[in-house]
């Protein structure tokens, strides 16, 4: 039941999302969060696979390859 542990422990952390403190950032900041937040996310979901990870974001290998290094990932 791996899976299920999995899920669970992906909601708690979602969860936690709206635990954090609110600070005074802007939408660009709030943007690039989110973006470094999903790239490693998916890059972790893939083993560091980049051609993978950037097929599950929708994004073309080459555009992550440059978010990555934009991000210092």
């Amino acid at each position: 039941m791996i899976s299920g542990q999995n899920e669970q422990q992906a909601l708690w952390d979602a969860l936690d999302y709206f635990d954090r403190p609110i600070e005074e950032t802007g939408l660009v900041q709030e943007l690039e969060r989110l973006e470094i937040d999903r790239i490693t996310d998916a890059l972790d979901a893939n083993e560091g696979n980049r051609s993978r990870a950037a097929r599950k974001l929708g994004i073309g290998r080459t555009l992550l390859i440059h978010k990555i290094k934009k991000y210092n990932l």
